[in-house]
């Protein structure tokens, strides 16, 4: 109160007498009994901030007072404040005048309030607005219903159908937009006009009964013809609605042009006579539900296949008929339960099975009709009737389980020889497939007593195995019928003609039905396949009666089979023992000819080395004696040539002294002296014995290196120089080596030898074969050489080039200046690794000593290489070669020795001989098992 006195106070800066405050205290209480909202604001301060408020105002904002005070009104506006309002409220207070705006404003907590503002200005004497007084209204409650009655009226105005509102004398009070439209009328002319114009249905007394109607029950609905301002007539469906406002009674109605909805209706009429003929066309049982699954339609079919009366047709109920069908069904619980499944899954599809109680089966395909959105609408459901189609399958699968049966047994009879496995087999799978308590098959002998085979029986029943079998009258009465093929079916054998021992027999054997189908081989009975019923009577269909025919049959062949394969197999046995003595008797045959090619084969080798040892035994005894010839007279002169020297050095010295001390001989002395030429003869006659003394040395060598390369007395084992018999074999092939004969190099490059235990007669043979091919690989090489040299030089000589032509010269290598021939001779000792040891049978690491003879002659060709150890081989003309010199060193080598002799060689570039001897004697494996030779490329 103090500060609204304060503000009150402030509208005059004058002190008023205590009159005057009374007069204000009383205004204020004025102010704040008002229900407007009151505000003071300050003209005169800067933004002209509220300096008074009263409580409506308060209340209506929601604010406090002191978030009013010194606030300008804009705190209130909002965003969608009309920009107008507020435009209009400034321009009047920048003017100084009165104004009146309704606009919206924001409450405390954002809610929005319509204002019914008024702007007042207050000035002083001097005619200076000093305050504004704003007064304002919430009008919100009577904005919005002014807003509802425009939206209603615009809503009417602008419906999609015609609204009349209609006086009790059928006169039109009001029309809208829509009703001008469809009726060609304008608004002034439809209001000039009564309901009885417009509505061709509704006469005065027929309007006075709708008025009355409508009055009593507020509203109802129904359907008439308008027409037109051109005189045409449509349907129509009218709501009248009962109206009183301000103590004026009226009539509104809503009136729907239906055309489109007759054209609908039409067409759903036409649709659904269509549907109902294809229902009734299907010859399929239809029924259709809508989606809560009530029954909406159903064929003539339908109610023929689940025999609904007539009678129960015409309730139409649907529990009725689900009353009259629900015991026609086998199993109703699962198919009711799926029912209910797709109820609650309505996009389902589902087909199924319905077997009834009488025994025909229904095929149910239920599907789902649906509209473009995917809205259920209900389900159409068909029966086919296909019990007849179950049972054709049903025969097929039985006809097709039978061929199985017969095929599966015939397919055992082909794959299996053992009769007892297919008989038993048979009998079983007949016994599972018939469901028959016995199936067995009986044989006869010859005297026609009869011997269970085998059987299969079930667990309750005795096997007829362990029954004894007298029948005395089978032989008599029945063999021969069977033997023609009869086949005898007995349903139940106290209801036919058998006689009663056989009716007791059959009763041994707990028979109350039986089959029995013969078994032929040929035209003879082998035997009986009987298949028995023991629990009850039967009815053999034919079916079963053709299939045991057919099994018979296969057993027959089956039966025919084993007798064929038991003829067989006697005589395989005999041909098998046949067999066996003709492989024993080839066996024998082939054992005696390797052993006649091994004796062959040893005989050759022992007739080759027989012709070498002759041979070299001869050739070494005629070296030795040669050698001893000559080493005889040799020495007689190496022995005395000594003498002679001294001798001669003697008379020499004599005839000096002679000379010396008789320096005048007589004439005759002194011409003697000059026909022999005395002073020559001093000086070259110590030369001519010297040169006699080394010819005898040279003779004594020759002998020497003779008696060691024939080495006639060492044919045993012995520790040798290896490089002492390469340097004899050398110095006998000396003549091949000069210059004048094949002008060849030899490069030595002899390792540290050991002494090495070997035969050296036989090793200086091998070192002697292999040298001399060289040689001739080496002299055939350089002789075509020289051949083509002869041919280039005849070319060239005639060869003359033009003289405008480019000259070339070309370089032809002649027999003067030919390739250097070369024979390469090493030796070397090496260790063989365990790998390598393993290839000859040694376990531990051994040494060899390695000759490695090489040549740079013309090379041997694969194919030769193969051969090159052969006997009997040779590349040299008839005469010149007798093909055993490689063949005789390959057995010296391995055979001998227990070494490896290797040839590698390049056609054209030349050939490698490796010899490899083992230094210790236990490593010498000596000709007990043949070595393959080795010729590697």
């Amino acid at each position: 109160m103090v500060s609204k006195k304060a503000s009150c106070r402030a509208l005059d800066t004058n002190q008023p007498d205590k009159e005057d405050i009374g007069n204000l205290w009383l205004y204020d209480r004025a102010l704040a009994a008002t229900s407007c909202g009151i505000v003071i604001s300050d003209a005169r301060s800067f933004d002209n901030p509220i300096i008074y408020c009263n409580p409506a105002f308060l209340e209506i904002t929601g604010y406090s007072q002191d978030e009013v005070i010194g606030q300008n009104c804009r705190f209130l506006q909002g965003p969608d404040t009309d920009p107008d309002a507020v435009e209009q409220i400034r321009q009047s207070i920048r003017i100084g005048q009165e104004v009146r705006v309704i606009l919206k404003n924001y409450r405390k907590d954002g809610t929005l309030f319509w204002n019914d503002l008024t702007i007042s200005p207050v000035k002083d004497t001097s005619g200076k607005v000093t305050h504004f007084i704003g007064v304002q209204s919430d009008i919100t409650d009577r904005k919005q219903a002014e807003e509802t009655r425009q939206l209603m009226q615009f809503s009417i105005d602008r419906a999609a159908d015609a609204v009349f509102y209609i006086r009790p004398d059928g006169t039109l009070f009001y029309v809208n937009d829509a009703a001008s439209q469809v009726l060609g009328y304008s608004r002034e002319e439809l209001l000039a006009l009564s309901i009885h114009d417009i509505d061709l249905d509704c006469s005065a007394q027929v309007w006075q009964s709708h008025w009355q109607q409508v009055k009593e029950g507020g509203s109802f609905k129904i359907e008439s013809q308008h027409r037109t301002k051109d005189g045409r007539v449509f349907p129509v469906e009218v709501t009248f609605n009962y109206l009183k406002f301000n103590d004026q009674e009226y009539n509104c109605a809503f009136a729907r042009d239906i055309r489109e909805n007759k054209q609908a209706e039409k067409a759903l009429q036409r649709s659904n006579a269509l549907l109902k003929a294809q229902q009734e066309s299907d010859p399929n049982g239809v029924l259709v539900t809508d989606e809560t699954g009530a029954t909406l339609s159903y064929n003539q079919q339908f109610c023929e296949m689940w025999q609904i009366p007539e009678g129960v047709r015409q309730f139409g109920d649907d529990k009725i008929i689900l009353n009259w069908v629900l015991p026609l069904i086998q199993e109703p619980q699962r198919v009711f339960s799926q029912m209910e499944y797709l109820e609650e899954n309505p996009s389902l599809i589902s087909r199924e099975e319905i077997h009834l109680t009488n025994g025909r089966v229904f095929d149910c395909y239920s599907a789902p009709a649906r509209s473009p959105k995917g809205e259920s609408y209900g389900r159409i459901w068909s029966f086919q009737d296909i019990t007849e189609h179950k049972q054709t399958e049903r025969r097929l699968r039985q006809q097709a389980e039978r061929e199985r049966l017969v095929s599966g047994i015939n397919q055992r009879i082909r794959q299996s020889l053992n009769l007892d496995e297919v008989l038993n087999t048979a009998v079983e799978e007949v016994r599972q497939f018939l469901a028959c308590d016995r199936t067995l098959i009986c044989r006869f002998n010859p005297d026609w007593s009869g011997t269970i085979v085998v059987e299969s029986v079930g667990e309750e029943w005795t096997p007829a195995s362990a029954i004894s079998i007298q029948d005395t009258c089978f032989h008599e009465s029945k063999a021969h019928l069977y033997q023609k093929g009869r086949i005898r079916a007995i349903n139940d054998i106290y209801n036919t003609d058998l006689s009663p021992c056989h009716i007791q027999l059959l009763e041994r054997f707990q028979v109350r039905a039986n089959l029995v189908v013969p078994i032929l081989q040929g035209e003879n009975l082998w035997g009986l396949l009987i298949a028995h019923q023991c629990s009850k009577t039967r009815d053999w269909q034919d079916s079963t009666i053709e299939l045991l025919r057919q099994i018979s049959v296969q057993l027959s062949v089956a039966i025919q089979q084993a007798a064929l394969f038991e003829q067989l197999a006697e005589e395989l046995a005999e041909r098998k023992a046949a067999e066996a003595a003709l492989r024993r008797s080839k066996q024998a045959l082939k054992t005696q000819a390797t052993e006649l090619k091994k004796a062959l084969n040893d005989l050759k080798q022992a007739q080759l080395q027989l012709i070498q040892t002759e041979k070299m035994s001869g050739l070494g005894q005629l070296v030795a004696g040669v050698a001893h010839e000559i080493n005889n007279p040799v020495t007689f002169i190496s022995g005395n040539i000594t003498h002679a020297e001294m001798y001669a050095q003697d008379l020499l010295e004599l005839v000096e002294l002679y000379t010396e001390h008789y320096p005048q001989p007589i004439p005759v002395i002194e011409k003697h002296i000059e026909v022999i030429d005395f002073d020559f003869l001093k000086q070259d006659f110590p030369k001519l014995l010297k040169s006699m003394e080394i010819g005898a040395h040279r003779i004594r060598q020759i002998v020497l290196s003779l008696k060691n390369f024939s080495r006639v007395d060492e044919a045993e084992r012995k520790p040798v120089d290896i490089h002492e018999g390469i340097e004899n074999t050398l110095l006998i092939l000396q003549h091949r080596l000069k210059p004048e004969a094949a002008n060849i190099n030899l490069v030595k490059e002899y390792g540290n030898l050991p002494l090495v235990e070997c035969y050296p007669g036989q090793l200086n043979q091998v070192f002697m074969n292999i040298l001399n091919n060289a040689i001739d690989a080496i002299a055939s090489r350089w002789d075509a050489s020289a051949s083509r040299y002869a041919n280039a030089n005849d070319a060239l000589e005639k060869f003359e080039p033009e003289p405008t032509s480019e000259h070339i010269t070309t370089h032809v290598a002649t027999p003067s200046h030919p390739n250097p021939r070369i024979i390469k001779i090493s030796t070397e000792v090496v260790e063989s690794s365990p790998s390598q040891a393993s290839n000859s049978e040694d376990t531990e690491n051994e040494k060899k000593v390695v000759i490695r003879i090489a040549d740079n002659g013309s090379g041997i060709s694969k194919d030769v290489k193969k051969r090159i150890f052969d006997p009997f081989f040779t590349t040299k003309p008839v005469g010149e070669g007798t093909g055993l010199g490689l063949s005789i060193s390959y057995q010296i080598i391995v055979e001998k020795h227990g070494g490896q002799l290797e040839c590698f060689s390049v056609p054209g570039e030349g050939t490698e001989f490796v010899v490899k001897i083992p230094l210790a004697p236990s490593a010498l494996k000596s000709a007990q098992t043949p070595i393959q030779p080795s010729s590697k490329g």
